[in-house]
């Protein structure tokens, strides 16, 4: 991995709860980690979903390694966010992260 790639910031997110005035149990986004990262989108489709067309996109995310990163995590970029579905650690060297997530565009 050409580490000079590593161009761009991104957010690790995760859901967390807590409890609201009210005591009641409350989801909250809460940033865990910034880090540069390389950020490349692989393919898009489109699916049917409640009869409506939903298009969504594939990104591969590769980054420097860190241990806290797992696949219920979020990651923000921008002004968007993208659900993980695996993390790699590529070759088992604990060196790189190669992290294949989607973002669903929501079209109005």
């Amino acid at each position: 991995m050409d580490i000079g790639r590593t161009n761009k910031r991104v957010t690790f997110c995760r859901f967390e709860e807590k409890l609201n005035p009210l005591s009641q149990t409350e989801q909250e986004l809460k940033e865990i980690k910034t880090v540069w990262a390389s950020v490349e989108p692989l393919r898009g489709r489109e699916y049917q979903e409640a009869q409506r067309i939903r298009p969504e996109l594939t990104y591969k995310i590769t980054t420097r390694y860190h241990k806290e990163v797992t696949p219920d995590m979020l990651i923000k970029f921008k002004d968007r966010y993208f659900n993980i579905i695996s993390v790699i650690n590529i070759r088992e060297k604990n060196e790189m992260l190669e992290i294949v997530c989607t973002e669903k565009i929501i079209r109005k």
